[in-house]
């Protein structure tokens, strides 16, 4: 292969997974998508659906965004001076899907997923310097009308502890059983 000169027209990029060249019309989706800017270096407090909390600039967050297709991005507002965020279901979704749903009446828009605690630096610098004003919940992409697939099955029965085992996994005699040595 010879080295693209600057004079040649550029060639389409072909869109395969695991490829640099895939970053390209992948990165343009993620930022108009989502609204986030592909430079924008400022730290950003990320919520994980089920995951936990991070702090992340916006375009780590957006390289992930792309990395994984299967996420979701959405923003809400962190009142100034509040220590906690409740996260409901509707947060998940963005404003014209919020309304979509609302508007059908799902009973469930408003059920609380999680109650955060803000991270002492983030309290303070959204308190004395107006940082950190959104928190840029992930979440698995979905409706509504799904559920997950973990919850359409039963229970694993390693969820639940065995009869007749200790927390460190050793065999505890049922209360009425006589030694067998006496």
């Amino acid at each position: 292969m010879h080295p693209p000169d600057s004079t040649s027209p550029t060639e389409p990029t072909i869109n395969m997974p695991g490829t640099e060249y895939s970053q390209t019309s992948n990165a343009s989706s993620a930022s108009s998508k989502y609204d986030l800017d592909d430079n924008d270096e400022r730290t950003v407090l990320v919520y994980k659906y089920r995951g936990g909390l991070k702090i992340q600039s916006q375009s780590d967050l957006r390289k992930s965004l792309e990395k994984d297709l299967r996420l979701r991005c959405s923003r809400k507002p962190i009142p100034r001076g509040n220590s906690r965020i409740e996260v409901k279901q509707e947060d998940l979704y963005n404003e014209p899907e919020r309304s979509i749903y609302n508007q059908q009446g799902y009973p469930n828009m408003k059920n609380s997923l999680a109650s955060i605690g803000l991270p002492s630096p983030v309290y303070w610098k959204r308190l004395l310097f107006n940082q950190f004003q959104d928190l840029y919940i992930v979440s698995p992409e979905s409706s509504p009308n799904s559920s997950p697939e973990s919850s359409q099955h039963v229970s694993p029965s390693n969820t639940f502890p065995r009869e007749g085992a200790g927390e460190d996994g050793a065999k505890i005699a049922p209360p009425h059983a006589v030694p067998a040595d006496t």
